[in-house]
């Protein structure tokens, strides 16, 4: 044999009847508790607002700073580059084209043959 507890409605609506009147006699208090809770919930927000999304974007700014500093190193550094370049092709054109006066020896990648029995000398 099975038995089961049976809670009659009429009993749930007393209980509900006793909240409701229980509400109108405390109003001031149940105010004073949606005030403090959307108040809460307002502060709440707020701190995940300025936690994670504030931080976020500053944090972005600070890494789009970074990499604009970087990008304008580079540029200079590819101008710095390119005026060594330059001097070099100076050099290299001051020191074989232009100057007449220098004995340069020059070794051109062609092949020769040596005989076997040959000395090789440089003489000034």
């Amino acid at each position: 044999m099975k038995k089961f507890a049976f809670i009659s409605t009429n009993s749930i609506k007393q209980y509900y009847d006793f909240l409701l009147n229980k509400e109108k006699a405390n109003k001031y208090v149940v105010d004073l508790v949606k005030i403090f809770w959307i108040i809460f919930f307002v502060i709440l927000c707020l701190f995940f607002y300025f936690r994670y999304v504030s931080l976020a974007s500053t944090e972005w700014y600070f890494l789009r700073k970074a990499n604009n500093n970087l990008s304008s190193l580079n540029f200079e550094y590819e101008i710095i580059k390119t005026e060594i370049l330059e001097k070099n092709q100076q050099n290299w054109a001051n020191m074989y084209w232009n100057n007449r006066t220098k004995t340069i020896v020059e070794v051109s990648p062609e092949l020769v043959q040596v005989p076997n029995k040959t000395e090789l000398t440089y003489s000034k």
